[in-house]
């Protein structure tokens, strides 16, 4: 396995799919239906990749993102969102992100963002 990877989501059908994918890819995979307990174990353990949902309880993707940056934790992190990628980039203002993909996304997406990512990494 290239190493550990968090799915943080709310929707079960969205963690399912990129589980899947993301296995595929050859990573392990974590899933979290709540930023709180993610943000925990990023805290303990950080993995290689965060797929983040961008409006997620009970922290937004950017506040989850904050606190990481304040513990000094580097993670690239991708924020999922149903909004228009650039309307997740303006509402975060200076908060940095590896990327943010719409949902919808397709597989292809994914396997792009993994590719990529496993070469930087």
């Amino acid at each position: 396995m290239i190493g550990e990877v968090f799915v943080v989501d709310d929707e079960p059908g969205i963690r399912l799919l990129l589980s899947e994918v993301i296995r595929r890819a050859n990573y392990n995979v974590t899933n979290f239906d709540r930023s709180d307990q993610a943000l925990k174990a990023v805290l303990t353990k950080p993995p290689r990749i965060i797929f983040l949902d961008y409006l997620i309880d009970p922290l937004r993707g950017d506040e989850v993102i904050n606190q990481l940056n304040e513990a000094s934790i580097d993670v690239p992190v991708v924020l999922m969102s149903g909004m228009a990628a650039q309307e997740v980039r303006q509402k975060l203002g200076e908060v940095e992100v590896y990327d943010v993909i719409e949902k919808p996304f397709s597989i292809t997406d994914i396997n792009q963002i993994l590719e990529k990512l496993s070469v930087r990494i």
